[in-house]
């Protein structure tokens, strides 16, 4: 289902589309739905339903293969999607660890452009949440991080003593909090700005 517009003509409905959906005319479909006649033709108006005819998540992928193609990297990319869920792993050899960067850096910028390419053709009830991972690298981030949790949590809770955790992005964060979120005696919060940004465990007052 697309969005109604009542306009005068065809050509003023392309206009405002093209602003409001802020995509090209060959994304959008238009179809005049009812058609008022006006006396003498004054005051004509016609409804039009516009729609977005476009594979956002078809995008997504092009993309990522187009940043192959540029860096003459030949890679698979194994694309899911459940629901609003879209996932899409990238194996390219070699270029895995460019792809994937110091401190995943490359990798989560990757993640916001794909995002954002994919859900500009789509309402924002129909959002999709994008995920992006090159040869499994987060799957296995994410397991060794919640191992360290647990380690860290331990030690915390032994000792007494609060540990600062450096070199994390916020994803990262994100799983060292969540592991640790249900323990009754340590807390974790984060602390700093941007790149400085770090996670505290301490024993839970």
């Amino acid at each position: 289902m697309g969005k109604i517009f009542e306009v005068k003509n065809l050509e003023d409905a392309k206009k405002i589309a093209i602003e409001e959906f802020e995509l090209p005319e060959k994304d959008l479909k238009f179809e005049v739905l009812k058609e008022t006649k006006g006396f003498l033709g004054i005051g004509s108006k016609i409804e039009v339903e516009v729609s977005v005819t476009t594979d956002g998540i078809e995008e997504g992928k092009k993309y990522i293969k187009a940043i192959l193609d540029y860096n003459g990297a030949e890679g698979f990319i194994e694309k899911k999607v459940r629901g609003n869920n879209v996932e899409f792993n990238i194996d390219a050899g070699d270029f895995n660890g460019y792809l994937i960067g110091k401190n995943s850096r490359n990798l989560i910028a990757l993640q916001t452009l794909v995002s954002t390419i994919v859900n500009r053709y789509y309402s924002k009830e129909d959002k999709k949440a994008v995920l992006v991972d090159v040869g499994g690298y987060k799957k296995r981030r994410e397991k060794n991080l919640e191992s360290m949790a647990v380690d860290w949590g331990k030690q915390v809770a032994r000792s007494k003593q609060a540990i600062t955790i450096t070199d994390l992005n916020a994803y990262e964060r994100k799983i060292i909090h969540n592991k640790l979120s249900t323990w009754k005696d340590v807390q974790t919060h984060s602390e700093g700005d941007g790149s400085d940004r770090v996670l505290i465990i301490e024993p839970k007052q």
